[in-house]
């Protein structure tokens, strides 16, 4: 035992320094990480002491028969001749043996997880693991694994005494240090200097999954949002504004390229922004002088969708660092499985109870404080998103207990996923009360961070504009819906104000008319006083906001791109009081004409009694999704797609 105790130090190492090594090649933006080295040493330690068991099953079974046979092998080496004599020794060829059982039975399910995983296809279907590839492919990689121990273990056995151990151990050890310590965070080259005259410091401010229905300066009884409203007092507010999409990716791309989702061609199945298609602000910002830094609360921005394009600084850790690493994703699965048994391992829907892909507002504004207070003359561009009023909705018991009534019903913040829901029960208006009511919590919650941090910043002295808004809104019961998966108004209507340095009388009050998420990008280069065009002179969809009012018969579209299923599919046309839904795809598309004004859960079709209008806006609503060119409607998986963190955070299935 005390022999297979002193080989397991080495594996350990190597392992923990492999893994560490994997997610900074995954991560390079995030540099050096002292707890992601220390916490894969804890999580490969724990593997380790597991794999103990059957490596030693399994060092005593190959010494009774095939090593007996297999003479040299590393799972039992025997050395010819003076070597023999000179280095191999019964006790070390146990060590050895031990050593490399333990590495075989830990790379085993690790390398059998990775390629079954492969087979998992949209919303975590496995059926392709009925056939029998995948399993042959795992007995190839049993016999690989065993072959590459024999391998390195004819190579180990011939060095000196100790160097067996060694090696390994210092290969381990040198890698933790990299992980840990050495090597430098990668990023967007700084811009070139700052051209005469002072362009404004730039803060785009996204409070995720916020509907404009539930904030005060938009007539919300409950005040919930004081600091909102007092920056509301000195912006403009377009009482108009509508999200482009109503996933937290797709939507985010249009705010930062000023194109439609069509065009950019991102959603959920994927989940890549390619700069290419759609060029971004940020790298016209960052050409133009601007230090670019982006700070995000959800897994679902993180830097490998692309999302990182043109930042110099991207913050998008959100769960330890542990969480990211090979050995965590056979836990996480393993979990995952159990689940499905055992409801005491289910979590309300969660994977891990540490790992649930978001982090709170607090800890994404105290980066983002500390980035922009960095000693640099350059002015930034901040983009900041806050996750917090997402689902689940989760308030602190202080705000809870300031904004939530006693309920002692079957709904809790975890919404159909949660441990004490019951399949079929279908929620009352007392339920739909109570979500709500934690929605608000939240909310109220959030505003008061923003508070502390536009007062750390100083944007009110400061030369700093502002612009606010969401990537869609939130249902709570209304016509039959819950989170942000349809096009009606409660899902699609959000907040959208502009705070210009000094806010000048002209550049505050209301402002009526359509505006959408494209206008984000435009409106930001406005601001920094650059032509509202992307590097490369691509044009916008969109335009920018304090250029001109928006006219009155201007159309934008909502699409909602982002169902596994595509006849769940959705696009919503504005013009004027109308708006025009297209649901479904190809041939058997329908369309409604509807009123939002009146009817702002989509439930009348006034297509019968509006033909003219009717007719028009499908014709806009073809004229503008086909400036692009062909949209196939198909949702191809494709690279960077998380699909334990879109399960987890309710995108993919519960």
């Amino acid at each position: 035992m005390l022999q297979r105790l002193r080989a397991l130090l080495p594996v350990v190492l190597l392992a923990a320094a492999a893994d560490g090594l994997w997610v900074r090649h995954l991560y390079p933006h995030r540099g050096p990480e002292a707890a992601l080295a220390g916490q894969a040493i804890l999580l490969w330690v724990s593997y380790g002491l597991l794999a103990l068991v059957p490596a030693a099953a399994g060092t005593w079974l190959w010494s009774r028969s095939l090593g007996r046979r297999w003479r040299g092998g590393a799972l039992g080496p025997v050395l010819p001749g003076r070597a023999t004599e000179r280095f191999s020794t019964p006790e070390r060829e146990s060590a050895l043996a031990a050593g490399l059982w333990i590495a075989a039975c830990l790379a085993f399910p690790l390398l059998a997880h990775a390629r079954l995983d492969s087979y998992t296809a949209l919303g975590g279907d496995t059926s392709a693991l009925a056939g029998p590839r995948p399993w042959l492919e795992v007995l190839g990689i049993l016999l690989a694994v065993i072959a590459a121990a024999d391998l390195a273990g004819r190579g180990l056995a011939r060095l000196r005494p100790g160097w067996a151990a060694a090696i390994p151990a210092l290969l381990g050890l040198g890698g933790l240090v990299w992980v840990g310590f050495l090597g430098a965070a990668a990023g967007a080259a700084p811009g070139a200097p700052p051209e005469r005259g002072e362009r404004p410091n730039l803060l785009l401010l996204v409070w995720d999954t916020t509907r404009s229905q539930s904030l005060q300066h938009h007539g919300y009884d409950r005040e919930t949002t004081p600091c909102l409203s007092r920056l509301a007092e000195e912006s403009l507010v377009f009482d108009g504004a509508r999200s482009a999409s109503v996933f937290t990716l797709s939507s985010h791309v249009s705010m930062l390229t000023g194109v439609y989702p069509s065009h950019h061609r991102t959603s959920l199945a994927r989940q890549v922004y390619r700069p290419h298609v759609a060029p971004s602000a940020v790298e016209t910002l960052r050409r133009a002088g601007y230090r670019t830094g982006g700070f995000v609360g959800t897994d679902v921005l993180r830097a490998g969708t692309g999302m990182i394009h043109g930042f110099e600084h991207y913050d998008d850790r959100t769960d330890p660092p542990v969480t990211y690493t090979r050995g965590w994703a056979v836990l996480h699965d393993l979990q995952s499985v159990l689940a499905a048994r055992f409801r005491s391992l289910h979590f309300n829907g969660l994977p891990h109870w540490i790992q649930d892909f978001q982090r709170p507002a607090s800890e994404v504004l105290d980066r983002a404080r500390e980035w922009i207070q960095e000693d640099d003359p350059r002015p930034w561009f901040c983009l900041v998103n806050l996750y917090d009023v997402h689902w689940p909705y989760r308030p602190s018991p202080e705000f809870e207990e300031r904004w939530v009534d006693p309920y002692d019903g079957p709904m809790d913040g975890y919404l159909f996923r949660s441990d004490r829901y019951v399949k079929g029960y279908r929620p009352d208006e007392r339920d739909n009360a109570h979500l709500a009511q934690l929605y608000d919590a939240e909310m109220s919650q959030m505003d008061r961070e923003v508070d502390r941090f536009l007062a750390a910043i100083d944007v009110a002295g400061s030369h700093t504009a502002v612009l606010m808004t969401s990537d869609h809104g939130e249902a709570f019961g209304e016509g039959g819906c819950y989170e942000h998966q349809e096009v009606h108004e409660p899902q699609v209507c959000v907040p959208f104000l502009v705070r210009m340095p000094g806010a000048p009388p002209e550049a505050r009050g209301r402002v009526d008319g359509l505006v959408s998420g494209v206008d984000v990008a435009p409106t930001l280069l406005g601001m920094a006083g650059l032509e509202p065009v992307a590097e490369g002179g691509a044009l916008f969809a969109g335009r920018d906001l304090l250029a001109g009012r928006p006219e009155p018969d201007r159309a934008v579209l909502v699409e909602d791109r982002d169902h596994l299923d595509p006849t769940a599919n959705r696009i919503a046309l504005y013009r004027g009081p109308w708006k025009l839904v297209r649901a479904g795809v190809g041939e058997g598309a329908a369309f409604g004409l509807h009123d939002p004004r009146e009817d702002p859960l989509d439930q009348r079709d006034r297509s019968a009694e509006h033909p003219e209008v009717f007719e028009a806006l499908k014709a806009e609503m073809e004229r503008m999704r086909g400036i692009w060119g062909a949209d196939d409607e198909r949702q191809e998986a494709g690279g960077g797609v998380d699909w334990d963190a879109m399960r987890a955070l309710g995108y993919a299935g519960d």
